[in-house]
């Protein structure tokens, strides 16, 4: 299956030492806007995306799936099937 980048809300705490830690994803779907808890954040790196770009991957689990989450220069995205 083909891999999309899909940019997508993120609702961020920033730490006084400026360290982000996403909280909440917003899904934008078909259904309307939807959130979904960042449940753990297993590790952060600084990564390239399968699908273009590059920036700050967090290996996280959303809503009980493993899912890598990218902060792109000012603004997120996931690796998605849907476009």
């Amino acid at each position: 299956m083909r891999l999309y980048k899909r940019y997508v809300e993120v609702i961020v705490l920033t730490s006084k030492e400026e360290k982000l830690k996403p909280l909440y994803l917003i899904w934008d779907g078909e259904e309307g806007k939807e959130s979904f808890r960042i449940d753990k954040i297993y590790n952060i790196r600084k990564a390239a995306s399968q699908v273009g770009g590059c920036g700050l991957l967090y290996e996280c689990r959303i809503d009980g799936k493993d899912r890598f989450l990218f902060y792109e220069r000012d603004r997120w995205f996931i690796e998605s099937y849907k476009p």
